[in-house]
């Protein structure tokens, strides 16, 4: 297929509009990096982010073929490239440029002055082609959260479920796995069948799944066969987003961008940042009317006539928000940049799940993970056969056992109730703004009925942190702080639109999230001690057997928590003047036709991997601005 696509169109009048209207010249489509052309097209919607929200928008809006998209992004199609398309290679384009923003945070006190690497995808695709593939929803749980914030508009699980099905096509997993569950996974509640992204399940597992298996469940953990039903809890066999026909990974670019890129409605400009929104206003609302970009160091305009809207994550967002004059006042006044909309709570409300990986020693080296692709020349090739071949093999592998912990599974009722007694302690000292502390109280209130899922654990039969020791096999079992109560901000403090914004996690704010991390910590320790899975782990590599108290697994923490790569809510939903940077129509407070459509718009952290609720986010944002044509 050709992805480089330049058309020049003839100057039509278009069916249905006013002869007052002026007419418009769509003089570039497809796949380009012809940023001069593109600023001189005219568009009905402009996306800003051609990454996973935003090229659902793409296709979604020029389904209708009177209506025009242009998409600006600053990476490349990396279509047909092995650090993207092959699963077992997950991880492989992390730190490289061509694919990654390589973003890190300011200094975290909290962290001994340790700043944190923060990944995000840099392409067509942007993170979806960079991530690790699961595929899940929350639990019903995590979203009717939302609506009790004063979210109206379906932002809820009844709301948001029909649109996880519209992304999805899942094929069912064998029954034959190492977890022996009775049913097949993927043929359980509203599994969509027909969407864009082709989901599956491991066609390949590695030796030592089963025994991780049998060992968390034997620790009490239960099994849970069906968690897209609305309750993640228990031990699952996940799902991925990888096409079982080819063994590739499934992300918007190939799914949603693809099968359309050949629409005349649709240009998608590459190598192209952009740097601020333009504005008009004459009384009421600012309307946006197109946005400033560049590319090779040359500056352009393109024009909107109908909406500009931001899918460039929570990271970008707010920045592009503030360089655009909409934030907190004193702020941007400080920088010289005109106040268009003052909003302070742009670019706070910053969540992340917080992450700590545990390598384990393997008892047999010759043990196939994920390493020996890299490690065993003649292992690779013979994969690498079958890969291309069939379509199956270890080249197809990614994380499948995924567990979700309500706290009362590994925590007594006494280490519960102190450790709550201390976080609400906390919690009255930091004074936080009523929308926050509305947020804290449905979190305590989750924790309390155990019902909802604060703790994530993840097997992985190779690394995924950075814990080698020569070439000794080993496996990696992180744990993670699934609803963070950490809150932290995402602002600008220079005008300069190619610097990096301020990026402040907060990572461990609070003691009640290093205390989840040590929890976790220590339950992973557990089960590399517990039969079946301990007759296969040698020992602790990081952290090390020397570490046993809690004090020990609190030193190793604060020197090596890091991201699940799920940041969200820094431009949320949610009242105006309450924590609402955007109304459940998505659009940004202050305007009239500025939308935000990405993970930046949820109010609250999910217990879960969140690519496909960004998924369901854009394509219900796709039915409400056509809605709204």
């Amino acid at each position: 297929m050709r992805y480089n696509t330049l058309t020049v169109l003839p100057f039509v009048a278009l069916l249905g509009k006013s002869l007052a209207t002026p007419v418009k010249r769509s003089q570039v489509n497809g796949i380009t990096s012809d940023a001069a052309t593109f600023a001189q097209s005219s568009f009905d919607y402009v996306i800003v982010g051609g990454g996973t929200a935003g090229l659902v928008l793409a296709a979604r809006l020029t389904e209708d073929s009177a209506v025009s998209v242009g998409v600006i992004e600053a990476g490349e199609p990396r279509f047909d490239d092995l650090n993207v398309d092959t699963p077992a290679y997950l991880g492989q384009a992390l730190f490289n440029p061509l694919y990654d923003w390589v973003y890190e945070t300011v200094p975290q006190t909290t962290l001994n002055g340790r700043s944190v690497p923060l990944n995000l995808g840099k392409m067509i695709g942007g993170s979806s082609a960079l991530n690790f593939m699961i595929w899940q929803r929350g639990s019903q749980g995590d979203y009717d959260n939302w609506s009790q914030l004063g979210i109206d508009g379906g932002w809820d699980w009844a709301g948001l479920l029909p649109y996880f099905e519209k992304t999805e096509n899942v094929t069912s997993g064998p029954l034959d796995t190492p977890y022996n569950f009775t049913e097949r996974a993927g043929s359980g509640f509203g599994e969509g069948n027909s969407g864009p992204i082709a989901v599956s399940y491991n066609n390949f597992y590695s030796t030592l799944e089963g025994p991780y298996a049998q060992s968390l469940l034997s620790l009490g953990v239960p099994e849970n066969a069906d968690p897209d039903n609305g309750d993640t809890t228990g031990l699952f066999n996940s799902a991925a987003s990888v096409d079982v026909q080819t063994g590739n990974r499934t992300y918007s670019g190939r799914n949603y961008l693809l099968p359309n890129v050949g629409r005349s409605n649709l240009a998608v400009l590459v190598g192209a940042q952009a740097t601020k929104i333009q504005f008009s206003q004459d009384g009421g609302n600012a309307t946006a009317t197109g946005v400033q970009f560049t590319s090779s160091g040359t500056n352009y305009t393109v024009s909107a006539d109908k909406e500009v809207i931001l899918s460039t994550g929570s990271l970008r967002t707010p920045q592009l928000l503030e360089l655009s004059g909409i934030g907190d006042e004193a702020r941007l006044s400080a920088l010289g940049i005109p106040v268009v909309v003052a909003n302070s709570d742009v670019g706070e409300n910053l969540q992340d799940h917080q992450t700590l990986n545990s390598g384990f020693l393997l008892v047999d080296p010759d043990i196939p993970t994920i390493d020996t692709l890299f490690s065993n020349a003649s292992f690779a090739a013979t994969q690498m056969e079958q890969y291309l071949t069939d379509h199956t093999g270890f080249f197809t592998y990614t994380p499948s056992a995924l567990s979700f912990h309500p706290l009362q599974q590994f925590w007594t009722d006494d280490e519960l109730d102190a450790a709550l007694a201390q976080l609400q302690t906390e919690i009255a000292q930091a004074n936080v703004s009523s929308f926050i502390s509305k947020q804290f109280q449905l979190q305590i209130d989750n924790i309390k009925q155990g019902q909802v899922a604060q703790m994530e654990l993840l097997f992985v039969a190779g690394v995924l942190g950075a814990s080698s020791n020569d070439q000794q096999n080993f496996v990696d079992m992180s744990n993670f702080a699934s609803r963070p109560f950490s809150r932290g901000s995402v602002h600008i403090n220079t005008t300069d639109p190619l610097a990096y914004p301020q990026i402040d996690t907060a990572y461990l704010q609070y003691t009640f999230d290093k205390q989840v991390l040590i929890k976790g910590a220590q339950v992973t320790r557990n089960l590399s001690q517990t039969a079946p899975l301990s007759s296969f782990v040698s020992s602790p590599l990081n952290p090390s057997a020397n570490v046993t108290t809690d004090q020990d697994f609190e030193n190793y923490i604060i020197e090596n928590v890091g991201t699940e790569w799920h940041q969200v809510g820094t431009a949320s939903l949610g009242p105006f003047g309450e924590g609402g940077v955007v109304s459940s129509d998505l659009i940004v407070y202050g305007t009239s036709n500025l939308r935000v459509v990405d993970a930046s718009i949820m109010p609250m952290q999910i217990g879960a991997h969140i690519q496909a609720t960004v998924y369901a986010i854009a394509e219900k944002a796709a039915d409400i601005i056509k809605a709204a044509q």
